[in-house]
């Protein structure tokens, strides 16, 4: 694809909750279920907008930030631990919450949430089974794709870097759906959607606005989702699409 420059190219940020380990989802029921939710953001937008607001919102709230960057990571801030520990004063936590909330609304166009029942999924197919990851990868990219073609755009997919083995391993099953399809998008319709067959991944130290917005949204939109799974009594992968806010 010829280059398309960032006022027209939309990315989706995307993090998990949970895992792809099958075998766990028999043994803890907090582990039945893994979702994946993307954030899509146009990228000059992404890029001078929602990071500069969020790096002028931590150097307001933590302090100076620009010697060591400081990474929005959810479970730090719940539990209010390290960098996070002044979120322990109610006053400075509320107005982080209230601030942290209009970045979303502001910067983010939609979000997309994919989520596995991995028990479900493990029953079956007994005989030959998908990794959940890669599957809820797929499901999660062609909504994005679906996006994209219904509102006449194009972009690509960034998520964060965990281990070379499962990096590589999320690559290639990116590759397969670039270049095979599936049962929704032809490799055609694809290829005209999304820039690049090559999926990127970056690691958390390199302070991504947008997967640091993914990471904080992630579990909220996982429990959300699995409630309403629940309440709904189906048992099959579920993939919402709506606006943020």
């Amino acid at each position: 694809m010829e280059f398309v420059p960032p006022s027209k190219r939309y990315r989706l940020f995307f993090d998990e909750t949970g895992n792809g380990d099958l075998a766990a989802a028999e043994k803890a029921p907090n582990e039945r279920y893994l979702s994946l939710t993307g954030l899509v953001i146009r990228q000059d937008r992404h890029d001078n907008y929602v990071t500069r607001r969020l790096n002028f919102l931590k150097e307001s709230i933590f302090g100076d930030t620009r010697a060591k960057p400081l990474v929005l990571h959810r479970r730090e801030i719940v539990r209010r631990e390290n960098n996070f520990a002044i979120l322990r004063n109610e006053r400075i936590a509320r107005e982080f919450d209230a601030r942290l909330a209009a970045l979303v609304a502001e910067g983010v166009t939609c979000a997309f949430t994919a989520s596995i029942d991995k028990l479900e999924h493990k029953r079956k197919y007994v005989v030959w089974q998908y990794s959940p990851y890669h599957y809820v990868m797929e499901c999660l990219v062609e909504r994005f794709v679906k996006w994209l073609t219904k509102n006449g755009h194009v972009g690509d997919v960034i998520g964060e870097a965990r281990n070379p083995t499962h990096d590589k391993h999320l690559r290639r099953a990116y590759r397969r759906l670039y270049q095979r399809g599936n049962a929704f998008h032809t490799p055609e319709q694809i290829q005209s959607r999304l820039t690049t067959g090559e999926l990127k991944l970056a690691p958390k130290d390199a302070d991504i606005a947008g997967l640091q917005l993914a990471d904080v949204l992630a579990h909220p939109a996982h429990r959300a989702l699995k409630i309403s799974q629940l309440r709904s009594n189906r048992r099959k992968i579920l993939v919402p699409c709506c606006p943020i806010f």
